[in-house]
C-alpha cells in the first residue's frame, strides 16, 4: 500500500499525508528564474532520502529545499549536492 503521500505547493512548500495525519514543509524564499525540473529534483531527493530511512521531516525538508535551489537557475539543472548540504545544515539539522 501507499504509506506516504506527497505533493508539492509550489511556492506554498510541500504537503505530506501518512498514518498519523498531514503535514507540510514550508518554502523558502528564493529568487526563482525557472521552474523546471523542480518536481523532478523533489521527487529524487526524496527517493534517495526515503532510500535511507531518513525521518519524514528530513525527508520533507531537504527535497523541499532542494526542488527551490533548482529553481534558481535557468533551464533544467542538476542539484549541486554541496549547496544542497550547506542548505541542509543552515535550515533542518535540528531535524535529523
Amino acid at each position: 500500500g501507499n504509506d506516504i503521500t506527497m505533493v508539492t505547493l509550489s511556492e506554498l512548500g510541500i504537503i505530506t499525508k501518512d498514518k498519523s495525519g498531514f503535514t507540510q514543509e514550508p518554502a523558502h524564499k528564493r529568487n526563482i528564474l525557472d521552474v523546471s525540473g523542480a518536481g523532478d529534483t523533489v521527487i529524487s531527493v526524496a527517493s534517495l532520502a526515503l532510500a535511507g530511512n531518513a525521518k519524514k521531516s528530513v525527508v520533507m525538508s531537504l527535497s523541499n529545499l532542494a526542488g527551490g535551489l533548482v529553481c534558481e537557475k535557468v533551464g533544467v539543472v542538476s542539484i549541486d549536492k554541496e549547496v544542497l548540504l550547506a542548505e541542509a545544515i543552515k535550515h533542518i539539522s535540528d531535524k535529523s
